[in-house]
């Protein structure tokens, strides 16, 4: 980790008190000068750092900060970044980079046309929440690309529990939730060349909210923030956690080992649910049974012509709500 990154988490946990510049050269075990081209560097960042003589430093104002420097110290993997102030969508963005020889991941600070799955907008106001995708070209067909949605939700709960120490559930597929509210939502999108059954890019995106915002009405019952304490934790040092998790994973993908993670963090199984097929009005009542494999949905259909049967549901084809 670099002095500047290291620096920054010290600041953090010291926000709005002063700390001498020896202590801090000495709880990172760098020079005094290191300590002051730290600083300079993390100023050329945006944040606003008072400094007095014989007393010290502290970092003041807006400490949520999301820009490259902030997050690029924290990346495990290579990677290009490329970060916005406001984008309409960063799945969008993603689909401009044709060379992906390396991964590209696009994040935002606000999305005004952000998308989740089926056409759903996707709310993303400015300054509260994480929009992000990440762009590659994988090594494998198809057919195993259908569990990359599962593995991006427990790379972003593996991320959560650690920066923000939040405990988080998956509602299947893609929907990630804390306290009871959906704080997060992941969209996957693909090129595909048919012929060869390769992929010939993926993008995820991701969208977390993090902290409270002016949620419209009709959302306000389903969505929330993560944390209701804007200083509990940093988006940048969240998205840098999200990114490392993702490829730790895909590294890992063959193995599947994830699954199981994501099984014991998917708070439907065993539970009632209503099953909303090809998005048709009326639901139909069945049992969330287990997870397979192949990242469908094992059910047990409860009422109707195929109630007491069994089938496996796949993404795409339905919507499930929770029985009230």
């Amino acid at each position: 980790m670099s002095t500047k990154t290291t620096l920054l988490e010290i600041l953090l946990d010291n926000k709005e008190k002063y700390i001498s510049g020896q202590d801090l050269a000495d709880k990172i075990g760098v020079s005094r000068n290191a300590v002051w081209k730290a600083m300079e560097q993390l100023r050329s960042s945006g944040y606003k750092i008072e400094s007095k003589p014989s007393t010290g430093y502290k970092l003041v104002g807006d400490t949520d900060l999301i820009t490259t420097e902030s997050i690029k110290d924290l990346l495990q993997v290579p990677c290009n970044l490329k970060v916005f102030d406001t984008v309409d969508s960063t799945n969008n963005v993603a689909k401009e980079f044709k060379s992906l020889n390396l991964p590209t991941i696009v994040i935002a600070n606000k999305q005004t046309a952000g998308r989740g799955r089926m056409g759903r907008t996707f709310y993303s106001p400015a300054n509260s929440g994480l929009y992000m995708s990440i762009a590659f070209k994988p090594l494998f067909d198809l057919n195993k690309s259908m569990n990359i949605t599962m593995a991006t939700a427990v790379a972003v709960c593996r991320a959560l529990e650690k920066t923000a120490h939040a405990n988080p559930k998956i509602k299947w597929v893609n929907d990630i939730f804390v306290n009871g509210k959906k704080v997060c939502g992941i969209l996957t999108e693909g090129q595909t060349n048919f012929e060869s059954g390769q992929i010939e890019s993926l993008i995820v995106g991701i969208g977390v909210n993090c902290f409270p915002s002016d949620i419209p009405k009709d959302l306000a019952n389903i969505a929330g923030p993560v944390s209701e304490d804007k200083s509990s934790f940093s988006r940048s040092v969240l998205a840098a956690e999200i990114i490392n998790q993702f490829f730790y994973i895909l590294d890992d993908m063959d193995e599947k080992s994830f699954l199981n993670e994501y099984r014991t963090k998917c708070f439907i199984l065993g539970k009632p649910i209503y099953v909303y097929p090809h998005l048709e009005h009326k639901g139909i009542k069945a049992r969330a049974i287990d997870i397979a494999d192949n990242g469908g949905l094992i059910i047990e259909y409860m009422e109707g012509l195929k109630s007491r049967q069994m089938t496996t549901l796949t993404t795409g084809e339905v919507s499930i709500r929770l029985e009230q």
